[in-house]
């Protein structure tokens, strides 16, 4: 017995001391050849605003237009051809003709208030993601608050220091503002969105926030774009990574990505913390979702989703699995298909999808929307597939129609609209068509092609629209 402990003793120290060899060399080979660092992916020595110190918005955004001031101040460059969102006069500069940093939280206040919509945008980029889907709201008499969470809209070196408990504290803060806001309103609808992590956190918010303070709004209805409901398992051992960028000259072993900040509304680089953080929201809201009873389930508020067939950001899979275990048959679930009439150049598994038979081998218990041109295969002839209580129905002749060269959807696109003015059909960033040599960028060709904005943004508009009446 003494001798199989002292062996099993000797395999598991050969295995640590492998383990760590394996890190050491990972860590050495990509500080080698990665990208040098700019001052941007440094933390910031100024301090965020704190949510709990602020009674009013008004307050609080305030206080968060110095911050990004002040923030920026240590970042910003002054040539005006520099392609970063660092540059004070650069054409993809952060800043709006006003002088206003299009990074920051808005509200939105319409002449007479129905109700209010709270808005939660993704991880690494700003609730200037937001605007297009705010317009929708505000346009039909809802107050519109889009919040900034901590670390973000200012540099990418500031998310080494966000917890998964920044994602929560922004929708329970978010929440009371409105609330504060509704006080003179009859009977008013309160609204969540949420885009990517937005989604996640506000899972998380009505399946334990409100049960821990009564006094949070709920919202009548949810809606998710491109919702995070699962990432790579790998992200939780990320912290494997960070430890060992702590040892000094592995400084660069923390960042997953590092890419020219040229997105004046969205990071580029990506530390890995950031993914380990959105995995614990996304495990945490999960286990509250499954620790609720059946009909505690059903009380949950319905729930609109939207999203690509294709996303390279977060596993569709678990969107869908978490859609099957919602005891609420008011929930839609709407996919925006790839575009068939390039079906030669996908992947086998999407070319064989068969969207009509997926429909009916699963079963749906809610509604579903294809927006798909699988039977048409042309760009102008995109048709709507609904599946309900277990019949199809099929809407032609819609208004919705492909651009000849764009191929699909992509998980940075679903909340913005064709017209957006940095990310739109006819924006910098939303026609960007760089062309030259192999191996000559080092940014990756997938950040270049990658659409930014949404085709089919439209449909989106239309079924909240329908929603709110």
């Amino acid at each position: 017995m003494k001798k199989l402990v002292e062996v099993l003793r000797k395999i598991i120290i050969f295995l640590i001391v492998i383990i760590i060899s394996i890190q050491f060399i990972r860590a050495y080979i990509y500080n080698r050849f990665a990208p040098e660092l700019k001052k941007w992916h440094d933390k910031s020595s100024y301090k965020e605003p704190d949510y709990r110190k602020f009674k009013t918005i008004e307050e609080y955004l305030d206080a968060e237009k110095n911050f990004l001031k002040e923030a920026f101040s240590e970042v910003e460059v002054d040539s005006v051809d520099n392609l970063t969102r660092f540059s004070k006069n650069g054409v993809l500069s952060s800043l709006d003709k006003e002088g206003n940093n299009i990074n920051a939280s808005f509200q939105m206040i319409p002449e007479n208030i129905k109700g209010a919509v709270l808005l939660l945008h993704g991880l690494t980029d700003s609730p200037f993601m937001m605007k297009d889907i705010a317009n929708v709201f505000y346009e039909n008499g809802y107050y519109v608050l889009g919040l900034r969470y901590k670390y973000h809209g200012t540099y990418p070196g500031e998310l080494v220091k966000i917890s998964q408990k920044d994602f929560e504290d922004v929708a329970i803060f978010g929440s009371k503002m409105i609330k504060q806001k509704l006080k003179d309103v009859k009977n008013p609808d309160f609204y969540m969105v949420g885009f990517s992590t937005g989604a996640a956190a506000t899972l998380q918010y009505v399946t334990s926030s409100i049960k821990k303070d009564k006094d949070l709004l709920k919202p009548k209805k949810i809606f998710w774009l491109s919702p995070a409901m699962g990432v790579s398992p790998a992200a939780k051992f990320g912290f494997l990574d960070s430890w060992v960028s702590l040892i000094p000259g592995f400084k660069k072993f923390q960042w997953l990505d590092i890419n020219p900040e040229y997105d004046p509304a969205k990071y580029n680089s990506f530390p890995k913390n950031s993914g380990i953080q959105v995995y614990y929201l996304i495990k945490k809201a999960k286990m509250n979702f499954m620790k609720l009873s059946k009909k505690e389930k059903m009380d949950l508020p319905p729930v609109y989703s939207y999203t690509s067939l294709v996303d390279s950001t977060v596993l569709d899979k678990d969107l869908y699995d978490i859609f099957f275990k919602f005891e609420n048959p008011s929930n839609k679930l709407v996919i925006f298909d790839i575009n068939r009439k390039f079906e030669e150049f996908f992947k086998p598994n999407l070319i064989n999808l068969n969207l009509r038979e997926e429909a009916l081998d699963l079963d749906f218990k809610f509604d579903v929307s294809f927006i798909s041109n699988y039977k048409t295969k042309k760009d102008d002839e995109v048709e709507i597939l609904n599946y309900r209580n277990g019949q199809f129905s099929d809407e032609k002749n819609t208004n919705l129609k492909w651009n000849e060269s764009n191929f699909s959807l992509s998980h940075v696109s679903i909340p913005i609209s064709p017209n957006n003015l940095i990310y739109g059909q006819k924006s910098i960033l939303g026609d960007l068509r760089l062309k030259g040599e192999n191996n000559s960028l080092y940014l990756s060709p997938n950040l270049l092609y990658r659409i930014r904005y949404n085709e089919f943004f439209e449909y989106i508009e239309n079924d909240i629209k329908k929603e709110l009446e």
